[in-house]
């Protein structure tokens, strides 16, 4: 008997063949098939090689290959220690490029931007950027540093490590110092970024950035959140507005200077490469939240495309985010659908694929390559459904 995924996916399945039989644009054909491959897939060759076998059984065109976790390099670095659980003799994403030179998947590097350490222990080597810039990192609305935390204790679920802060100006000369040295020693086909925000709206009050608009706008921004900037103390609402629009803009240019600075590196050395983000799906929370103006980055066309981390479980609501980003981006080779494999059985996500390439959607990316489902054959729904096609 057939649960309701199983019928979902049917009567979708069978309603796409037959009106793609008359009109195949009803069900475009997928033009980016991608994975994202953490880590912990690629610290020896056989793993690497397992997911290169993946990729190929299932038309996998465009792997995000991690090469920076956390403040590490899984690569041959002068400028950042070596992921700490990897062999210091071995280099995973030379030996990807090597064993796809002549394949049809392209190797994108994926590269965790601003968050730099989320283990329980300080990092191993002395050269990591935790011990270098003691005001580089990110600091909240109460003046708590990341560099204070007590990475032993107990931390909210929400927790996702220490970030280094966007407002600092040796942090973004740091990381873009990272890709320069990245993407002239290895023959990528794409930069693509991750952790590209603040950890949250209350995140963002760096010394640095604070100064730096205080000189321009004469205004100490910790006031203007905390209420001391505001009509009870004589400040009229269209001020206090402009300035909390000014503030909030302040912060979103500085991740948005940091990606044109990238793209400049691109075309300067006349790289064929595409620049890419991951970023949080709704556009309104990812710019007022997280200060991803991901928007605006695709308008500017300092971007070539987003990947939208999609990973609501409910149907209703993925497919809600999908209708919102639609109307927003009419250029839909801009946007790239992130789906989780972490939350959802691979008929639910089948589901979902389906009903985003009906309304036009063409590139997918699946988060993450997991050895022990692809030895199971979990994804096989999944890459069915991507891969389905009436010529």
């Amino acid at each position: 008997m057939f649960n309701k995924e199983n019928r979902i996916l049917i009567y979708l399945f069978i309603y796409s063949s037959f009106f793609s039989s008359l009109n195949a644009s009803l069900l475009p054909k997928i033009e980016s098939n991608c994975l994202w491959v953490k880590a912990e897939s690629i610290l020896d060759s056989s793993s690497i090689d397992s997911v290169i076998s993946f990729s190929k059984n299932n038309n996998i065109n465009k792997l995000f290959f991690q090469v920076r976790s956390r403040g590490d390099a899984l690569y041959t670095s002068n400028l950042v220690p070596k992921y700490e659980k990897l062999d210091s003799l071995f280099d995973p994403l030379q030996y990807v490029i090597e064993k796809t030179e002549n394949t049809e998947i392209k190797i994108h590097a994926w590269f965790n931007t601003y968050i730099l350490w989320s283990s329980k222990e300080k990092p191993i080597d002395d050269n990591h950027f935790y011990y270098k810039c003691e005001d580089c990192f990110q600091v909240d609305l109460n003046g708590k540093s990341d560099k204070s935390i007590e990475l032993d204790q107990f931390h909210s679920l929400d927790w996702e490590g220490i970030f280094l802060s966007p407002l600092h100006p040796d942090v973004n000369f740091h990381l873009l110092n990272i890709l320069d040295e990245l993407i002239y020693n290895y023959n990528l086909d794409g930069i693509h970024l991750d952790y590209l925000r603040y950890q949250d709206d209350f995140y963002g009050y760096n010394n640095y950035g604070l100064i730096e608009f205080e000189k321009l706008y004469s205004v100490n921004p910790i006031d203007l959140k905390r209420g001391i900037i505001s009509e009870r103390f004589g400040y009229e609402q269209n001020y206090v507005d402009s300035i909390k629009y000014e503030w909030d803009k302040f912060k979103m240019n500085k991740i948005s200077e940091f990606i044109r600075s990238i793209k400049y590196l691109i075309i300067k050395d006349s790289l064929n490469l595409e620049l890419s983000a991951a970023v949080k799906p709704d556009i309104l929370e990812s710019k007022y939240r997280w200060y991803q103006d991901w928007e605006s980055w695709i308008e500017e066309d300092i971007i070539d495309y987003c990947v939208i981390m999609n990973y609501y479980s409910d149907l209703n609501k993925f497919n809600s985010i999908n209708k919102i980003i639609s109307t927003q981006i009419k250029d839909k080779s801009k946007i790239n659908l992130g789906i989780s494999t972490f939350n959802q059985s691979p008929n639910l996500i089948a589901n979902k694929i389906l009903i985003a390439r009906l309304e036009g959607y063409k590139q997918f990316t699946l988060f993450p390559y997991d050895i022990n489902q692809d030895t199971t054959n979990w994804y096989e729904p999944i890459y069915e459904t991507i891969n389905f096609y009436i010529k």
